[in-house]
């Protein structure tokens, strides 16, 4: 699975999604409701069939008031600082801007830097998708977790801050995940070292069996990316980054490694929970 982060966040954002959905080079991309989107877009997402997820903010452009620096809501998570209370309003409000805008709630769960596995933000989290999702034993919704695809220092710091116990509460609600989490970088790359690493990506993305994922012992990986085209109406810490990510995404020659490994993009609809 290949899933663009943070539709909404601009009209530059969401016309590199709108593209990479035309040209299947993607299967999925998580909305930032602090952002917008217009009716086109969202149409021609549905047409191409992109699922789409919500992208849980609290460091980015969500308007509230626990909206913060990622090292303060990091701070505020593990000494447990966060009032239960005004984290439920502020994932529900989310939740609820989300169905508004689709028309339907999301078809799985994100977050904008990672923060939808921190302490007391999981368990707000949780409580809200049973609370919105539940149908009998599991919850009916997908979450993306971060069980490193590579062994690299910043991909097992995402992990370690709450990857593990995340994945193990999804797995105990029967919520459906992906096994491995690829698309780790630095945001520091040019075309040819972004070539390197989709090339290790793939080349490491566990094999899929014969029966594929109806078989639940299948492991699915999911590769975050963060495309932008390019336009001078708006900034943001990595926009650089994002262009260069576009240019890369669009090319001949990810196409041709999409077809040199075989990659068959997957939706959450193609995903069993364990």
């Amino acid at each position: 699975m290949i899933n663009v982060d943070d539709l909404g966040l601009s009209s530059a954002v969401n016309a590199a999604v709108v593209e990479l959905a035309s040209q299947q080079r993607i299967s999925a991309t998580s909305y930032m409701v602090g952002g917008s989107i217009t009716q086109t877009d969202i149409a021609e997402l549905q047409r191409q069939r992109i699922d789409i997820g919500l992208h849980l903010d609290m460091t980015g452009i969500i308007d509230s008031h626990l909206r913060a620096p990622l090292k303060t809501v990091l701070l505020n998570s593990y000494l447990r600082k966060f009032k239960r209370a005004e984290l439920d309003t502020l994932i529900h409000s989310q939740l609820d801007a989300f169905e508004t805008r689709f028309g339907h709630a999301p078809v799985f769960i994100d977050g904008h830097q990672h923060i939808h596995q921190l302490p007391v933000v999981r368990h707000s989290l949780l409580k809200a998708l049973q609370k919105r999702y539940q149908d009998g034993a599991r919850i009916d919704i997908a979450a993306r977790t971060s069980t490193p695809l590579l062994p690299d220092i910043k991909s097992w710091i995402i992990y370690l801050l709450g990857g593990r116990a995340w994945h193990a509460a999804c797995q105990r609600q029967g919520i459906k995940t992906n096994d491995r989490f690829g698309g780790v970088y630095d945001f520091d790359a040019n075309l040819a070292q972004l070539a390197t690493l989709w090339d290790t990506w793939l080349t490491r993305a566990p094999v899929m069996t014969k029966g594929g994922l109806t078989d639940n012992h299948t492991p699915m990986t999911l590769i975050m990316c963060h495309p932008s085209v390019a336009q001078n109406n708006w900034q943001d810490e990595i926009k650089a980054a994002r262009e260069v990510e576009y240019q890369w995404l669009t090319s001949t020659a990810f196409g041709e490694l999409l077809a040199k490994y075989h990659v068959k993009l997957v939706r959450w609809s193609d995903v069993h929970a364990k």
